[in-house]
């Protein structure tokens, strides 16, 4: 494992690298411009593909529209607040976390009393990441999160990048390992068809991760032989970034933060569907967790905006899709459609709410 690691200052116009797409070399020179986005033929089409599956689920599963609005509307606020409360509680934890993978990466987040790596600052960065990934498809936050620690601390966007990435590795892990127990509990050895997509795109991204994580840990001689110097001076930090995040000494720390992270994730799902007090939904704590972290992974999927559309449609199919108890009557379509839709509306809709105030305020945007 690669041991402290050095972390270069970057210029503003530091040159990208190759293997970033067109997108994310436009956000790491220069960051996100929310009207600049909205306007991008490649959003507009993401989010006309979104309602189209949002319509499609509406009119394919005959949603009675009326009935679902009358659930949402008699939905009790205090808990709804504790959903939303346990919800945003993640950020300082995942702020945490990240400020350990920096850290670990040689980032100088620790050095004096630096207001751009405070936790605070770091919050705000991760806020406005999920914000613009609300906005664009592909994950162009995580570059964007990049660029602001760039842009506010002058360091590597490149070793940024790299802790990006182990973070990324850390809860694709969490989350996928969290999310087996809780479908095993749910399912035993028979699972339904609708979580196919949830277990296959959960494998094919843990395995992509990992062999990509391995790649540099066992392949980086063969990989730096190769590749042309203006590259490699950019890799370097984020491999030595990547591969240093995950020092011992720390890997207690992040596991914990990391489980603390996803089965708070869970309760957020658990108080919405308290919050309902709906008839007939009568879900044990593995089942709810077991469909929240299912939201979760398949917002990772970057064909629409946080993935809009998909979370609602698979999200709805697993609700439906669950084991009735003896004697107990099925999720209606009706009421599966208005648990997905209040939990979207803190997991998705507030984001996009509060993170355009922050982005309006932000001075480091």
């Amino acid at each position: 494992m690669i041991e402290g690691p050095t972390t270069r200052v970057s210029e503003p116009d530091e040159p990208a690298v190759n293997h970033e797409s067109p997108a994310e070399i436009e956000v790491e020179r220069s960051g996100f411009s929310l009207g600049k986005s909205l306007r991008n033929p490649r959003t507009l089409i993401s989010f006309a593909l979104a309602l189209a599956i949002i319509l499609f689920i509406v009119r394919g599963l005959d949603i009675d529209l009326a009935k679902t609005w009358e659930y949402m509307r008699g939905a009790n606020p205090a808990l709804l607040l504790a959903g939303f409360a346990v919800f945003y509680l993640t950020f300082p934890l995942r702020a945490v976390r990240w400020r350990l993978l920096l850290d670990n990466a040689g980032v100088p987040v620790r050095e004096g009393r630096k207001s751009w790596a405070s936790l605070p600052a770091l919050m705000e960065y991760l806020f406005l990441s999920w914000f613009a990934n609300c906005i664009v498809p592909a994950k162009l936050g995580d570059a964007y999160r990049g660029y602001l620690l760039k842009h506010n601390g002058r360091v590597s966007f490149s070793a940024t990048f790299g802790t990006i990435f182990a973070e990324r590795l850390l809860d694709m892990l969490g989350l996928f390992t969290f999310l087996v127990i809780s479908g095993w509990s749910v399912f035993g050895t028979h699972l339904p068809p609708q979580t196919n997509l949830i277990f296959i795109s959960g494998m094919v991204l843990v395995v992509l991760i990992i062999a990509g994580l391995a790649g540099m840990r066992w392949f980086s001689p063969f990989i730096r032989r190769f590749m042309p110097a203006r590259l490699l001076s950019k890799y370097e930090p984020f491999e030595a970034a990547a591969l240093s995040s995950f020092k011992p000494r720390v890997l207690p720390t992040l596991t914990l933060l990391t489980g603390l992270v996803w089965l708070l994730e869970g309760f957020r799902l658990f108080f919405v569907i308290q919050a309902l007090g709906a008839e007939g939904l009568h879900l044990t704590l593995p089942v709810i967790i077991f469909v929240a972290l299912a939201s979760s992974l398949l917002t990772v999927i970057p064909f629409t905006p946080g993935g809009l559309g998909v979370v609602e449609g698979a999200v709805t199919a697993v609700l439906l899709a669950l084991p009735v108890a003896p004697g107990a009557q099925p999720v209606s379509r009706s009421l599966a459609v208005a648990v997905t839709f209040l939990d979207r509306t803190i997991n998705f809709w507030s984001i996009i709410i509060l993170g355009l105030l922050l982005y309006l305020v932000s001075k480091r945007k």
